[in-house]
């Protein structure tokens, strides 16, 4: 195994992927827009928080730092596609919100096709180096129970995985404790 010391920003970040993208969804006024983050994780059960890494860069931080709600859906891989697209372009130029979604319980867009997905009320946002982590806490929860196993997870081989610069994929369908 090599090793190099690092010296500014590394040249690929890429060690820790895997990721499962969740699908940010924020609504200001009439305006919709949708953002995949691969940086993203559960940060406690009790009481349930959720956090998303976004840079300022994004047009969806803006927003999001305005409407102080918004979603995170999860969705299985045959949505590859349209998950790339929406991480592809910016909502600063192309409007987002004629994607298919319907609007939660507290308003905030929610994309179709998810097997699972929260709304979230906004409580703290963090910056750490290039982005700011958005910590909400889950109001709602939305799930598709025929896709999800008794436990509340997504069946094995459902989920879509993002191993970073546009290459995506799915988890083997064979399922194993150790």
């Amino acid at each position: 195994m090599r090793s190099h010391r690092t010296q500014g920003p590394l040249p690929t970040f890429y060690h820790f992927y895997p990721g499962v993208p969740a699908v940010v969804g924020v609504r200001l006024g009439e305006r919709v827009n949708f953002c995949p983050a691969v940086w993203n994780t559960g940060l406690s059960a009790d009481p349930p928080l959720f956090g998303v890494a976004l840079s300022p860069k994004r047009f969806t931080h803006g927003l999001l730092l305005e409407a102080r709600r918004y979603s995170a859906s999860f969705h299985p891989h045959t949505q590859a596609p349209l998950v790339q697209h929406l991480g592809s372009v910016s909502g600063r130029e192309v409007y987002k919100g004629k994607t298919p979604h319907f609007l939660g319980h507290t308003g905030v867009p929610i994309l179709e096709g998810a097997y699972a997905a929260y709304e979230l009320e906004l409580l703290a946002v963090h910056s750490f180096g290039d982005h700011d982590l958005f910590v909400g806490r889950v109001v709602a929860v939305w799930e598709e129970e025929g896709l999800l196993d008794e436990a509340g997870r997504p069946r094995p081989g459902l989920a879509l995985l993002y191993y970073g610069r546009g290459l995506y994929g799915r988890p083997a369908e064979e399922a194993f404790r150790p």
